[in-house]
Parts: structure tokens; sequence; C-alpha cells
């Protein structure tokens, strides 16, 4: 009986393991945004730009320059883009590029207002921090930003998460109860700051 519950335990910290190594690290999240900025760049000179000029309200501001026509459409593209496309589609196109999703903690599909309090209330706060809180990233156990912590989600690396499930999905209902509980367990720790 001592041999299988060894074997339990090693299986279920092998899973562990892999678990940790699911969630997205820094740089490459760091990368699919400066791809996600790059595509915004893009469509905004090819959309937003042309129309506002042809227009002749490009240069229209109010109070102060920062607060053009140009830059409030720039920063509603922003964050329609990263809402919408996080919604519907788990992921950027830099998320896409690089194999990364966006998961509910809980496993469970993605809720409008988890997105929008990721991708706009959560982008909102770290920016205007001057983007200090995505470096929470490198220094959380379960590689979570301020963003991800306030919405309950987690960026996974899909190819990790693909092999997590398919190793889970194989495993005895004895097994998969001892993981549910190791998990359940260590999921309120993972996620403090």
């Amino acid at each position: 009986m001592e041999e299988t519950n060894g074997i339990v335990r090693k299986d279920t910290d092998y899973i562990q393991q892999l678990e940790y190594m699911t969630h997205a690290a820094f740089f490459p999240r760091f990368v699919g945004y400066l791809i996600d900025i790059i595509v915004l760049w893009a469509v905004a000179q090819l959309t937003i730009v042309p129309v506002l000029t042809m227009l002749g309200v490009r240069d229209v501001f109010f109070g102060i320059e920062a607060l053009s026509l140009e830059n409030i459409s720039t920063t509603l593209l922003y964050f329609i883009y990263f809402t919408l496309m996080t919604y519907f589609f788990k992921q950027t196109l830099g998320k896409m590029i690089l194999g990364i999703s966006v998961i509910s903690s809980k496993g469970k599909k993605l809720t409008f207002s988890q997105v929008f309090f990721r991708e706009t209330v959560g982008r909102i706060i770290s920016n205007t921090l001057l983007y200090l809180p995505y470096l929470a990233v490198l220094f959380t156990d379960s590689k979570i930003g301020l963003h991800d912590f306030i919405a309950d989600t987690y960026a996974v690396n899909n190819k990790y998460k693909a092999y997590g499930d398919a190793i889970k999905s194989e495993m005895t209902p004895e097994n998969a109860q001892k993981l549910q509980e190791k998990e359940e367990f260590s999921t309120a720790s993972k996620r403090n700051f």
C-alpha cells in the first residue's frame, strides 16, 4: 500500500510541476504585448489617422494636447482590441503567435466581466502605475500580474496546458481526487502577492 501512495504522491507532484510550467512567463508575455502594440499602431495608422485627417479633426484636442481626438480614438481602439480578442479568442494576436492563452483560475469559460476587469480596469491601473504591476509576473509563484489577480485569471502556455490536460484525463479516479485536493490547498497560496 505504501508503494502505491508513494507513486500517487510522485505523480501528483509531477503534475503540479507541469501546472507550474503551464503558466506563461514574463518574457513571452512581454513579446506578445509588443507584437500587439505594433499591430494596434498599424491599425491606427491605416484607419484612425486617415479618417480623422479626412474629416479635418486630427489635431482637435480637449483642453490639453494629450486629450486629442487621435489619442482618445487610439486609446479606445487599444482597450476594445484587448477586451474583445481576449473574450472571444482567449488571446490576442501576439499571444496567438507565442502560443499563450488566458484562462479563468476556476477552469471555467472566461466571463465578460473577468475579461473587462483584466483588460480594461487592470490595464488602466497598471499603465497608470508606469507598467510596474506587470513585473509581478516575475515574482509570483503562479506568474500573475495585477491585472490577472484582479480578474482571477492566468496566462498559460498552450502546449504545456495540453500536456497537463492529457495526463489528467488518463489518471485513475483516486489519483485525480488526490490531485484535486492538493490543487485546492495550494491554489490559495499561489495567488497571493
